[in-house]
């Protein structure tokens, strides 16, 4: 039974960071395809930094008995938590506009249609999908990963062993730079934004510490096959805002319907519960969440139109930067309270 519990921690550590962002492979190349022969290094340092993390917190969480993950903000920074609970609501704000913006590069890259067209499905049925306090949302995300994990190791099955011969490398983004530790805890510090969540909410019944570990192994070990594969796609490709959807329509067309529908499911149910906490978060208590949801998407649809892989580029790097300065802040006060006494 221990061992089950350490599993389903694990499972759900992966099921948190296989997101549309990372099934659609433009994290992998932002964060890792920039380096070039340094992406190896970068993913193993992020895979131990990630295990080292998620252990952590998910200690922290059982010793402190912790029910969210502002419990645990709190017990981390003290009166700091509400600068940093700022900066997880505009995380939330800046991942509603990935999703919306991904949902429309899947509909001018797989259906043909403008992407204005996928953005105001995505924020259709993402408002509706964040009614009833997104319990439906939930179920359907929890679904969709394990689908979107399954075609994720197929399509790295198929396309394994790679050829020989360096990586491909890409240009870098004004926020990502080519050197391969900064790169590794960037990656890590804006996940860890959704791994706190997971982590500190979780019964303190389930222990969870070895399963956050080797869940963070895992996604490591996804993430290095992963890199390998795309790495070896000419450049034409990989500068696409959905690379392994290309990688799919060129090599496996059979299966391109089946991970362009799914991407694009997911890409909706994130959009949705990003959309319904940002609801709450901004007051609104009602079962049906329109007033405070309603003009969050008014924003959220220009910012959009910048396009995917852009925004992952510029947010997801920019979060990062503010996790590694939260860390510094977690680290300065546990320093000074361990003085005081």
């Amino acid at each position: 039974m221990a061992l089950l519990m350490e599993l389903a921690v694990a499972g759900a550590l992966m099921g948190t960071m296989i997101g549309a962002g990372f099934a659609s492979g433009q994290e992998l190349v932002q964060f890792f395809l920039t380096l070039g022969t340094g992406a190896p290094a970068a993913v193993v340092l992020m895979t131990g930094l990630l295990m080292t993390s998620s252990f952590l917190v998910r200690h922290l969480a059982l010793k402190w008995r912790t029910a969210s993950y502002r419990d645990l903000m709190i017990m981390l920074l003290g009166n700091w938590y509400r600068p940093a609970d700022v900066a997880i609501t505009a995380f939330l704000f800046g991942g509603l506009a990935i999703m919306l913006a991904g949902a429309g590069a899947v509909a001018r890259q797989y259906f043909g249609w403008p992407p204005l067209a996928g953005i105001l499905a995505c924020s259709g049925l993402a408002l509706l999908g964040s009614l009833g306090r997104g319990r439906g949302v939930l179920i359907l995300n929890s679904l969709l990963v394990p689908v979107m994990l399954g075609i994720i190791v197929l399509i790295v099955g198929l396309n394994w062993p790679p050829t020989a011969g360096p990586l491909t490398t890409v240009p870098a983004g004004p926020l990502v730079g080519s050197n391969w530790v900064l790169n590794a805890c960037l990656y890590v510090t804006y996940n860890m934004v959704g791994l706190m969540v997971l982590l500190a909410s979780l019964p303190n019944s389930r222990r969870g510490t070895a399963g956050a570990a080797l869940g963070g192994l895992l996604l490591g070990i996804l993430v290095f096959v992963l890199v390998q594969a795309l790495g070896r796609l000419p450049k034409e490709i990989l500068v696409t805002e959905l690379p392994l959807l290309s990688l799919v329509k060129s090599r496996h067309p059979e299966l391109q319907g089946a991970y362009a529908l799914s991407l694009w499911l997911a890409m909706v149910t994130t959009a949705a519960s990003n959309l319904y906490g940002l609801a709450e978060r901004l007051g609104s208590s009602s079962r049906l969440p329109l007033p405070a949801a309603v003009p969050v998407l008014v924003l959220a649809v220009p910012m959009a139109s910048f396009g995917f892989a852009n925004l992952v580029g510029l947010i997801y790097p920019f979060f990062g930067y503010l996790g590694l300065l939260l860390l510094i802040l977690v680290m300065g006060r546990r320093l000074l309270l361990f003085l005081r006494f």
